[in-house]
């Protein structure tokens, strides 16, 4: 007996069709949900990338008003700001609108250093560490979260906490000594070891300072402590 094998090939479909179509059946609600989730992945994904990308774009709209507000002159007459206080706020406001309202941007991590760098300009010592502290975390690895690093480290030094700034200090050099801002560190450093009565560790950092980065504005401040600890 011939097989048919054009009608046989047609009945396995309908046969495995009608199995689905049982199966379906039985199983609504998981094939409801599993529809939904499709199109919620087909819709939701563009909409998300879409909407984070007008995010990013809009956060750093606001990040160069900040910034045009940090640089801007002051003057008691003409303005736009008659204090460096006054500036410095508006700026800090306009950093921190990013924060709050573009979280999870990349700018809005960038803004957040900012934020701190106003907050130290103001006085703000605490809120400028904890600040300094989260925008070296989200920053790790680049120059700004180095900058970030040595922000937490002025903020302790200007609230006069020299043990925890030195073990930052040291800590920094000792990981980074390569970094763009360790002759910085280690002049923050040897001021650090001046106010702990460590003399000979300050010279031993300056001296460091004046050889490792020869022809620098660093190096010449290096070379000025020094003569005047010679002196």
């Amino acid at each position: 007996m011939a097989i048919n094998w054009g009608q046989h090939t047609v009945l396995s479909e309908k046969s495995a069709a009608q199995k689905w179509l049982h199966w379906a059946k039985a199983h609504q609600e998981i094939v409801t949900v599993s529809v939904i989730l499709f199109l919620l992945g087909a819709l939701g994904v563009p909409y998300y990338l879409h909407s984070q990308a007008k995010a990013e774009n809009d956060a750093k709209g606001v990040l160069n008003l900040g910034q045009y507000y940090l640089h801007s002159q002051v003057d008691l007459k003409n303005g736009p700001f008659k204090s460096e206080i006054e500036r410095d706020q508006q700026a800090m406001q306009t950093f921190q609108r990013i924060v709050t309202d573009y979280s999870g941007t990349k700018t809005a991590n960038i803004a957040r250093y900012y934020v701190a760098k106003c907050q130290l300009d103001l006085g703000q010592f605490s809120q400028a560490y904890t600040s300094f502290d989260a925008s070296n975390e989200a920053l790790k690895g680049s120059p700004l979260g180095d900058e970030a690093y040595l922000g937490k480290i002025m903020c302790l030094t200007a609230q006069s906490q020299w043990a925890p700034a030195g073990t930052l200090s040291e800590t920094f050099l000792k990981d980074h000594s390569d970094s763009f801002i360790a002759p910085e560190v280690r002049l923050a450093l040897a001021g650090i070891y001046l106010q702990t009565q460590k003399k000979e560790l300050a010279v031993e950092q300056l001296k460091l300072t004046v050889q490792s980065y020869p022809d620098t504005s660093w190096s010449k401040e290096a070379a000025r402590q020094l003569s005047n600890l010679k002196a």
